[in-house]
C-alpha cells in the first residue's frame, strides 16, 4: 500500500518563509543541540575550510553543535588534517574507520555516534554550502518535522550522476513508497528519535535515504530549497561504477525483485510444459503435422524457465545468508578522537 502524501514542501528561499523562520525568539533554535555528520574519503584539501564554515555558521546563531567527521579509509593525509583541526575546535568528533566501507555505512556510523537533538548530514566536497544548513534547521524545529531533505535550486552534478539520481529516485518510489514530489538528497536533517529507529534497523548493507523513508512518519517529512555549488578541485569519488553498485545494493537488499523473477520462472515453466503437452497431444490424436523445431522450442522454454526457478530458489538461501550477516555491523571503527 502506497504511503499517503501528507508532507508539504517548504520553499525557504521565499521572502515570507525567511520572515517566518528567521526569528530565534519565535523558533528558539538555540534550545537544541545539533550534530553535523560528514563522511569523507580523501578530502584533505577541503576539510579545514569546511570545519571553519560550519563553526562560523553555528556560532553566529549561538547554537550548540558538534561536527562528527567519519574518515572512510582515506589514502591521503585526511586523518592528519582532521587531528590538527580538533586541536583548534573542541566541538569536533573524529571517527577513523578501519577501511573504506562506502558513504552510507560511514554516515550510519556517524549518526550512531552523534549526541545532538537533530542530526544533519552533508558531504565534504563543499558543493553544499554549510551556511544553508539553517534552512533545514529552522522549519524542522518550527514545524516539529523529523525528516527534511534539501532540494537543490539547480543541481551542479555531472550528467551521469543526475541520471543515476533519477534511477535511484524511481527505485525509492517503488521500494520505499517515496512520494513523487518528495526530492531526496544527501543533505538532510533528522530528529534524534528518527535516527534511533534507523540505527535499530539491522542490515549489513545500509542505504540511508531508504532507512529514513522506512522509519519516518510521512506526515513529518518535507523539502527545502538550498543552493548547490559546482565541484571545485578533486574529482568526485561518486563514479558511474559506485552508482551502479548502489542501485544493485538497493534492488538486492531491499526489494522483492529476485523473488518476483522466481515466480515468473515458475509461471513460464508451467506455461511451456502445458504448451508442449498440448502440441504433442494434437500431433498424436489429431494426426496434425508439427514444425520440426516446435518440440525443441518447448524444451528450451521449459529449461530456461526451470533455470530461473533454480536461481530464485538459490536466492532464498542467499537472502537467509544476508540476514545472518546483517547481525554484524556494516562498519568497523579503528579509533575515535574527541576535542577537549
Amino acid at each position: 500500500m502506497a504511503t499517503t502524501l501528507l508532507h508539504t514542501p517548504i520553499e525557504t528561499n521565499s521572502q515570507n518563509a525567511d520572515q517566518k523562520f528567521a526569528d530565534p525568539s519565535v523558533i528558539d533554535v538555540r534550545s537544541f543541540r545539533y550534530s553535523v555528520v560528514i563522511p569523507v574519503f580523501n578530502g584533505a584539501d577541503k576539510i579545514e575550510e569546511l570545519f571553519q564554515r560550519i563553526a562560523d555558521t553555528f556560532e553566529k546563531r549561538q547554537c550548540r553543535y558538534e561536527i562528527v567527521i567519519v574518515n572512510d579509509g582515506s589514502t591521503d593525509n585526511t586523518w592528519a588534517v582532521i587531528n590538527e583541526a580538533i586541536a583548534k575546535n573542541p566541538n569536533i568528533v573524529a571517527i577513523d574507520l578501519t577501511r573504506n566501507f562506502g558513504q552510507h555505512p560511514a554516515v550510519l556510523c556517524g549518526l550512531a555516534n552523534s549526541s545532538g537533538d537533530y542530526m544533519l548530514t552533508i558531504d565534504a566536497d563543499l558543493q553544499n554550502p554549510p551556511e544553508e544548513l539553517f534552512k533545514l534547521i529552522e522549519p524542522a524545529v518550527a514545524k516539529d518535522l523529523e525528516l527534511i531533505f534539501a532540494k537543490f535550486v539547480k543541481k551542479q552534478h555531472a550528467f551521469y550522476r543526475n541520471i543515476g539520481s533519477k534511477i535511484i529516485s524511481c527505485l525509492n518510489e517503488i521500494i520505499f513508497d517515496k512520494p513523487k514530489d518528495l526530492n531526496i538528497s544527501n543533505v538532510r536533517i533528522m530528529s534524534k528519535d528518527l535516527v534511533a529507529r534507523m540505527c535499530r534497523y539491522k542490515t549489513a548493507f545500509p542505504y540511508i535515504n531508504g532507512l529514513a523513508l522506512v522509519c519516518s512518519d510521512p506526515a513529518k517529512r518535507a523539502n527545502v530549497l538550498v543552493e548547490h555549488h559546482k565541484r571545485m578541485g578533486s574529482e568526485s569519488t561518486y563514479t558511474p561504477k559506485r552508482i551502479a553498485e548502489l542501485v544493485g545494493r538497493i534492488i538486492c537488499n531491499y526489494s522483492k525483485l529476485p523473488k518476483l523473477l522466481a515466480n515468473i520462472g515458475y509461471g513460464t515453466a508451467w506455461f511451456s510444459l502445458v504448451l508442449g503437452v498440448a502440441f504433442t497431444a494434437k500431433h498424436c490424436f489429431l494426426s496434425s503435422s508439427l514444425p520440426e523445431f516446435t518440440p525443441l522450442l518447448a524444451i528450451m522454454a521449459f529449461s530456461n524457465a526451470s533455470l530461473a526457478v533454480i536461481i530464485g530458489a538459490l536466492w532464498q538461501y542467499v537472502e537467509k545468508l544476508l540476514e545472518t550477516m546483517s547481525m554484524n555491523s556494516s562498519y568497523a571503527i579503528g579509533s575515535i578522537v574527541k576535542g577537549e
